[in-house]
C-alpha cells in the first residue's frame, strides 16, 4: 500500500489545482496534480499600504475538499485492489501452478516446461519462495537475484530465471491475483552477447572440399542442409522426404526433435514462426538427389520398399531418426579432425553452420526480413540482435561501395 500525505492546493492560471503526494512501498516519493475545476481569483495588493487582500478563501476551501476526496478515493481503490483472490498463495506454489496449467493445455512445449522447472529450483528454499505472491517487493527480487550471482550463476542464467519469474507475476496480475507486477520495477540482468563462431568464406570453401556430393551419408547431408538452408539441428533430424517438394524445390519445416529428460521427442518446431517453407536451388537439389539415390540403393539391397516417410538423415534400414546429440558429436569429431576453425578461433558447433548461413546471406546483400523468415525467427528485430556484427560489416561494405559511386560522379 502507498502512504499518502495530506497534500496541498495552489492557484493555477484559471482554476485551483490539487497536489497529491505519497510514498510507495520502496520508499520512493511520488507526486501528482489535478485540476479541481474550481475557479480561482488573484489576490489584490493595496499600492499605498502594501496590504494583500485574499479574495478567494471560499474557493480554496472547496479545492481542499476536492483534494481530500481525491486522496480518499485512491486509498479505497488500493484497499479494494489488495483484497485479491489467491493473494496468500506463496510465490513458489503459484509458480508451480502456472507451469502445470500451461503444460496441461499445451501452451508451452515440454522443453519449455522443463526449463521453467529448472528456473523454479533456484527459488526453492529462499525467503522469496515462501512470500505470498501479493507481498513480493522489488527489493526482495533484487536481493534474491544477487544471491544467485553470489552462488556463481552467470548473467545469462540469472536473466533466464528473471524472465521466468516475471512471467509468473504477469500471469498473477492478469488473473487479478496481484495489483501490479513488482518485476516491472527491477531491471533484468544484461545478457552478454556471445560472439558468433561462424565459418568465414575460407572456412566454407574448406568444408565444401571435404563434404563431397559422392558421399552423401547422414552427416554430410545434415551439414549441407544446415549450411545451405539455415535449418536447426532438431529440424534437420526430423526432416522426412515427404516434407520436401522436389518439383517445387521447397522444404516444409513442420517438426523438430526436442530434448527432454532421458532423450529427445518429436514435436512441433521451436516456435510458431519456425513452421516455415524454405525454397532451394540447383546445388541443393543435386545434393538431395544424391542422398535420395544412396538411400534407395540401400533399401533395394535389403529388399525393402521405398517410403516417403523415411527421415532424410535417418537410417535407410530401420527408418529411425538420427538423434541431434549423436549428430552433434559426429560433427564435433569431424570439425576437430579436419581442423575447421570458426571466426572465434575455435572449432564451430553444428549450430554454427546455421550462423554461417545467416552471416553469409547478410554479407551477400539478402535483406534482414528475408533472412529472418528463412531462419524462422519471430521477427526481424531478433535477427538484427543476433547478427548485429554481421550487419555492421555489411553496412560498412555498403558505404564503401557508395563512397566509390558518389565520389566518381
Amino acid at each position: 500500500m502507498n502512504n499518502y500525505s495530506l497534500g496541498y492546493v495552489r492557484k493555477g492560471r484559471k482554476n485551483w489545482r490539487a497536489i497529491l503526494s505519497w510514498q510507495d512501498g520502496e520508499g520512493n516519493q511520488h507526486k501528482a496534480s489535478a485540476d479541481t475545476g474550481i475557479r480561482c481569483y488573484p489576490d489584490t495588493k493595496d499600492p499605498g499600504t502594501g496590504k494583500v487582500t485574499r479574495r478567494d478563501t471560499r474557493g480554496k476551501g472547496a479545492a481542499e475538499d476536492f483534494l481530500k476526496g481525491w486522496r480518499d478515493r485512491r486509498v479505497r481503490e488500493e484497499e479494494r485492489a489488495s483484497e485479491v483472490i489467491g493473494s496468500t498463495t506463496t510465490l513458489y506454489s503459484y509458480a508451480e501452478d502456472v507451469i502445470r496449467e500451461k503444460a496441461a493445455r499445451q501452451a508451452i512445449a515440454p522443453t519449455t516446461a522443463e526449463g521453467y522447472r529448472g528456473c523454479l529450483r533456484h527459488l526453492l528454499g529462499t525467503e522469496l519462495a515462501s512470500t505470498p505472491v501479493r507481498d513480493v517487493t522489488p527489493a526482495q527480487i533484487r536481493d534474491w537475484e544477487q544471491t544467485l550471482f553470489d552462488d556463481g550463476l552467470s548473467p545469462l542464467t540469472v536473466s533466464h530465471i528473471h524472465v521466468f519469474a516475471k512471467m509468473v507475476l504477469t500471469v498473477a496480475r492478469r488473473s487479478g491475483d496481484v495489483v501490479s507486477n513488482p518485476f516491472d520495477l527491477v531491471q533484468a540482468p544484461k545478457r552478454p552477447r556471445k560472439p558468433i563462431n561462424s565459418l568465414d568464406a575460407a572456412g566454407v570453401r574448406k568444408l565444401n572440399g571435404l563434404v563431397t556430393e559422392g558421399d552423401m551419408g547422414p552427416l554430410f547431408m545434415a551439414v549441407r542442409l544446415a549450411l545451405m538452408t539455415g535449418m536447426r539441428e532438431g529440424e534437420i533430424c526430423a526432416l522426412r522426404w515427404q516434407d520436401i517438394d522436389r518439383e517445387a524445390r521447397q522444404i516444409r519445416v513442420t517438426h523438430g526433435l526436442k530434448k527432454v529428460s532421458g532423450g529427445f521427442m518429436m514435436g512441433t518446431p521451436k516456435s510458431k514462426s519456425s513452421t516455415r517453407t524454405i525454397p532451394y536451388g540447383d546445388a541443393l537439389a543435386d545434393i538431395l538427389g544424391a542422398r535420395l539415390r544412396t538411400m534407395h540403393e540401400k533399401r533395394e539391397v535389403l529388399d525393402l520398399d521405398w517410403d516417403e516417410g523415411l527421415y532424410v538423415i535417418g537410417s535407410a534400414q530401420t527408418g529411425g531418426w538420427k538423434s541431434p546429440a549423436v549428430l552433434g558429436r559426429q560433427w564435433w569429431m569431424f570439425a576437430r579432425t579436419f581442423g575447421l576453425v570458426g571466426t572465434q578461433g575455435v572449432p564451430p558447433r553444428f549450430h554454427d553452420l546455421r550462423h554461417t548461413f545467416a552471416t553469409m546471406a547478410i554479407a551477400s546483400g539478402v535483406d534482414v526480413k528475408t533472412v529472418s523468415d528463412l531462419l524462422g525467427h519471430a521477427n526481424a528485430s531478433m535477427t538484427l540482435d543476433v547478427y548485429a556484427d554481421a550487419l555492421a560489416d555489411s553496412k560498412r561494405a555498403g558505404m564503401e561501395v557508395m563512397d566509390g559511386v558518389l565520389s566518381a560522379v
